[in-house]
This record gives C-alpha cells, sequence and structure tokens, in this order.
C-alpha cells in the first residue's frame, strides 16, 4: 500500500481540525437557530438568490431586507454577484431536499438541514482547494517538506479556518477554492498539457469574476506562477486558435448568467447594487490594511510574514517571478485598501485576503524550499507558533473576547493571551469608518454639553450635583435609579434629509471600580416621521475596562443611514438592568453629513 506524502498527510489534517472546529463551534448553533449564524450580513445577500429562485419564486419582487435588497423603479435589486450563490448552490439543493422530506423542518431553506449541507460544502471546497494547491506547489519543483509546512501555515495559521469551518456561506472559501483551481488548471496549460485545460482555465476565471469581481486581479498572479514561462504560455494560447475562441465564449458565457439576473430582477441588462458604496482612489489605508490592529494582515495572520521573506527571495533568484510578486501585492493591496470600508465590516482577521491566499502561498513555499538546517527548523518552529496563535485567538473571537469590529491597540494589549469569563464580553464601544464620501462631508450640527445648563440636543434624566464631577458641578448618574440617562435627539428641521450622517461623540467617563458599567449600553436609532424605528445598533458602552476613580475620555464613531423626511436621530444610554455605576460628564455630538455626489 502507497504511503502517504507529508503534503497530504497535513491536508487531512487541517481538513479534520476544520470540521472538529465546525461540529463544536457552529453546528450546534443558537437557541434561535442555526440559520441566523450562517446566513447573516452578507451571507444574506447570496443566500437571497437561492431563497428567491428556488422557494419564494420572488426575484426582482422580494421584501425588504436592508442588506441586499435595492429597490428600482423596476423591480428589486439583489446587490450581490451571484457567484458564491452558484457555488452554495449544489449544497443547499441537497440539503432542502432533506428538509422536504423531514415533516418538522421549515420550508423557507432556513432548516437545519440546510445550514449543515453548506458547511458539508465549505469541508469540500477547503479539501479540493488545498488539493489544487498542492499541485501547484508541487508543480513549481518545491519539495515534500517546504509544500507540507505552506499548507499548514495556509490552513491553520490563517483566517481561512475561520471561512471554511465558522463562516462557511461567505464567498472567501469558495474564491479560494476556484483560485487554487485556476492557477493548476493554468499551469497544467502552460507545461503542455492538453488544450483543454485552457477552456476550464476560461471557465474558472468567470466563476471567479462572479464571485468577487475585483478577482479578476488574480490574472496578474499568472508571472508569479509561470515566471520566464508566461510569454511561452501566451504563445502556446494564441496557436490553439479554436480553442482559444470556445474558452473566450465559455468565459463570457459564465459571466453572462449575471446579467441574466439582473434582467430578471429589473428589466436591465446591468444594474449596479453597491449604490452608497465604492472606492476612496486618492486615500487607500494600506498600512492600515496591512499592519493595523484591526484587521491588518500581518497582525492577525503573522505567518504571511514569510511570503515577503519569500518575496525578497524571489527577487534575487527569480526576477520575473519576483517582481511579479511584488506587482501583485501592491495593486492588490490598493484595491483592497481603497474601499471605502477599508477593514470590511466584522469580522476575525483580514478577510479579502483570504481570496489571495493560494498566490501568496507560492514565495511562501519557495522561502521553504531555500531553507535547510537550523533555519529551516526555526522556521518551522515559528510556522507552529502561528498557527497556535492563530487558533487561539479564532477562539477568543468566537467566545467574544476580541471584540467583532472595532479592535484598536488598548483592545488588543487588553485581552493578548487572555482567557477565562472576565474577558468575556469585556470589550466594547463603537468606532466605525465614516460613510462612502467621493465629494466629503460636512459638519451639519455639533454640540457640547456640561450640564451646567440647559442644552439645545442633550436631555434626560440622571443629571445631578456632584462634587466629583469633571467640570463645573453637575454630572450624569447611573446608579441603578434611572433605566435611561443622557440622550441626544435631532430631526430633520436641522439635519438634513436623504444624506448618510456620521456622529463623532465623545464623553468623560467615571468609575470608581472597573467594570461598574460593564452592563451599560449606548443606542442610535433612526426614527421615522411616524414614532417607528428604522435603524437601531446598541452596542457595549466601555470599550475597555476603566481606571479605577480616575477620569477618562471615550470616543465613538458611528455612520448613520439617511434620515427620511421628518425622521429623527437619537443617541442615548441605556441602563437596562439597572446594573451600572458610571459619571458622565461634558458630552460632545458632532453629525456629519455626505455631500452630495
Amino acid at each position: 500500500m502507497r504511503r502517504l506524502q507529508p503534503s497530504s498527510l497535513v491536508i487531512l489534517l487541517v481538513l479534520a481540525v476544520n470540521i472538529l472546529i465546525a461540529l463544536q463551534g457552529l453546528w450546534p448553533g443558537p437557541k434561535d437557530g442555526l440559520a441566523n449564524t450562517v446566513v447573516r450580513s452578507d451571507v444574506k445577500g447570496y443566500y437571497g438568490y437561492l431563497q428567491a429562485i428556488f422557494i419564494r419564486k420572488d426575484l426582482g419582487h422580494e421584501a425588504n431586507v436592508w442588506e441586499y435588497v435595492r429597490h428600482t423603479p423596476t423591480g428589486t435589486l439583489n446587490k450581490y454577484y451571484c457567484g458564491t450563490a452558484i457555488m452554495l448552490g449544489p449544497w443547499f439543493l441537497i440539503g432542502h431536499d432533506i428538509a422536504l422530506s423531514d415533516p418538522k423542518a421549515p420550508r423557507d431553506g432556513l432548516s437545519v438541514h440546510e445550514m449543515r449541507a453548506i458547511s458539508i460544502g465549505a469541508w469540500v471546497y477547503l479539501l479540493l482547494g488545498l488539493a489544487a494547491l498542492r499541485g501547484v506547489l508541487r508543480g513549481l519543483g518545491f519539495c515534500e517538506v517546504a509544500v507540507a509546512w505552506t499548507l499548514l501555515a495556509i490552513g491553520l495559521g490563517t483566517q481561512l479556518l475561520q471561512y471554511s469551518a465558522l463562516q462557511p456561506g461567505w464567498s472567501h472559501i469558495h474564491s479560494f477554492f476556484a483560485i487554487s483551481l485556476f492557477l493548476l488548471c493554468v499551469q497544467r496549460f502552460a507545461t503542455g498539457k492538453s488544450p483543454w485545460w485552457m477552456l476550464a482555465s476560461s471557465a474558472l476565471l468567470g466563476l471567479i469574476i462572479l464571485i468577487r469581481p475585483v478577482n479578476a486581479l488574480v490574472v496578474l498572479a499568472l508571472p508569479v506562477l509561470l515566471g520566464a514561462g508566461t510569454v511561452g504560455m501566451l504563445k502556446r494560447l494564441i496557436s490553439h486558435r479554436l480553442m482559444l475562441m470556445l474558452s473566450i465564449a465559455l468565459f463570457a458565457a459564465i459571466l453572462f448568467i449575471q446579467p441574466l439576473l439582473w434582467h430578471a430582477q429589473t428589466g436591465q441588462w446591468y444594474a449596479y447594487g453597491y449604490s452608497g458604496e465604492g472606492f476612496h482612489w486618492s486615500s487607500p489605508e494600506m498600512l492600515k490594511v496591512l499592519f493595523g490592529f484591526r484587521r491588518g494582515l500581518f497582525l492577525w495572520a503573522p505567518v504571511l510574514l514569510l511570503v515577503l521573506l519569500g518575496t525578497a527571495l524571489l527577487l534575487k533568484r527569480d526576477r520575473v517571478r519576483g517582481l511579479g510578486m511584488v506587482l501583485y501585492l501592491v495593486i492588490n493591496t490598493y484595491v483592497i485598501s481603497a474601499w471605502w470600508i477599508w477593514y470590511y465590516g466584522s469580522g476575525f482577521g483580514s478577510r479579502p485576503f483570504v481570496d489571495h491566499y493560494p498566490v501568496l502561498a507560492i514565495p511562501l513555499a519557495f522561502f521553504l524550499n531555500e531553507l535547510h538546517g537550523w533555519r529551516r527548523r526555526a522556521t518551522q518552529g515559528f510556522i507552529a507558533m502561528c498557527c497556535a496563535l492563530l487558533l487561539f485567538q479564532m477562539w477568543q473571537f468566537h467566545v467574544h473576547i476580541l471584540h467583532h469590529e472595532s479592535m484598536d491597540r488598548a483592545k488588543y494589549a487588553h485581552v493578548f493571551l487572555r482567557w477565562g469569563d472576565a474577558y468575556k464580553g469585556s470589550l466594547g464601544g463603537n468606532f466605525q469608518a465614516p460613510p462612502f464620501s467621493p465629494n466629503g462631508m460636512s459638519v451639519v450640527l455639533e454640540e457640547i454639553c456640561d450640564f451646567e445648563h440647559r442644552c439645545a440636543h442633550w436631555h434626560g434624566g440622571g443629571i445631578r450635583s456632584r462634587t466629583d464631577a469633571f467640570s463645573g458641578g453637575n454630572a450624569v448618574v447611573f446608579d441603578g435609579s434611572d433605566e435611561y440617562g443622557i440622550s441626544f435627539e435631532a430631526g430633520t428641521d436641522v439635519l438634513p434629509a436623504g444624506r448618510a450622517l456620521y456622529m463623532e461623540v465623545g464623553i468623560q467617563r467615571r468609575e470608581e471600580r472597573s467594570r461598574d458599567a460593564h452592563h451599560l449600553l449606548g443606542v442610535t436609532e433612526v426614527r421615522l416621521s411616524d414614532g417607528s424605528i428604522d435603524y437601531y445598533e446598541p452596542f457595549a458602552f466601555n470599550p475597555v475596562p476603566a481606571e479605577p476613580g480616575a477620569w477618562e475620555q471615550v470616543e465613538y464613531r458611528i455612520p448613520v443611514p439617511p434620515l427620511a423626511q421628518g425622521g429623527t436621530l437619537k443617541f442615548y444610554f441605556w441602563d437596562k438592568d439597572r446594573r451600572s455605576r458610571v459619571l458622565i460628564d461634558d458630552v460632545f455630538m458632532r453629525v456629519s453629513a455626505v455631500n452630495p455626489y
């Protein structure tokens, strides 16, 4: 019996760890259903295609779901591209078929059967993606040890594990699979294999673009993959004219799936669903994207620092591949960091880079392939430590020790290598990027209130005379007697309607004991003219636990959707269980509005 190679054993190990984490951390699900964990945020849009087409039959006439349904004069529009829905489709249909045979399962596509089928699908894509990546690395001539450790670093030392085990409905595991297989097909064609590999490559490139259009930049990886053979591959491509024509036709046919869906929804062959979002090409946040505490690629997956070392080594040993890798990294990092919300919302680590791991694996494997003796052993030890750190921080994220969105230096230091109930849920605050504003923003309201006199927009209970106030003689007191304290309120008589808003809030905070205000919430509300709630976002009051007995400044940055005419913006503090003990003084509010564009 033929023994498995170390790289194959690593793939099985990564798959086993993935399955174990999914079975323990995802499959049990919350009390209100597994679908609320799997189908959330972006996944609502991807999954919305499947529900609209196969269950509700209402594509183009969907009920309002703010995450992805856009209303047009000729029908509703799913803002997302359909590639991830295509990848989810087979698993959804398998799960839904099982659900239909279960008399207790709901018929809306959100039963446990569909969710677990999607999870299994992510395992399959992970297995096939890693196997394809192994084929690419072996095809480049790297030794078995280098390939095995590269696969271990990518599989257990990066956020690939998060998006295959715990967030299987997101696009990233599907992009990883498609890009890995694309690279393998291109490599097979370039090394003289059957021209049918060209056809497979074109089909996969079309799928890659349908999943995430910006990933069309994967074509920049061809010099990294082929080196000096890039020109020869292009000549061979042109020489197979019939196959080239078929490949172009197949590529176009796959891309045409999206216009067909646009037309089915709106009657138009082109529709843009990302209104209110876009790129800030002149102000990319490249350093934050790579090294920041919020989602920095190398901070949250330090094993990828070896990619930089491998790229530097490639520049010395293989100039074509080295320069290609520099170009690939710079351009893709620029595009990723120019997106208006450069950290891409809540999540663990830098999720858009997960798609690019198959390309990053090439300089990583090259670096490992060149090492010998103690340098190889030291690097393997570094990879092992990075994998252990990644697994630990992934657990921290899952149990809410790491904040889901607003990580910063102070938060990272507070919980680094920490565990235990005292740290679960200890981080809070709300510090988000401003709305997309290509023409900038204008300040439309600004007010400071020290509680020594009547304020125009800050009002409410809890204001008391205090000798220990931050300034003057009054402060807002939370001591269990009031559920709601001071609140800010402004309507469209002073704020513009129809323009996205951005709140900058500052307060002075004092707690006698750390965590005295642990249960206090900050709440942002947008209400319609009839008083109904149009937008609601609560968050934990304290960014980090307070220093006992000291006044400290706390700041929040909160994007707010546009107000309808007659609507109201509210911001307030809510002591839901009346368990908080804290003083608040000298509150500041600045509201800016996105300039028309």
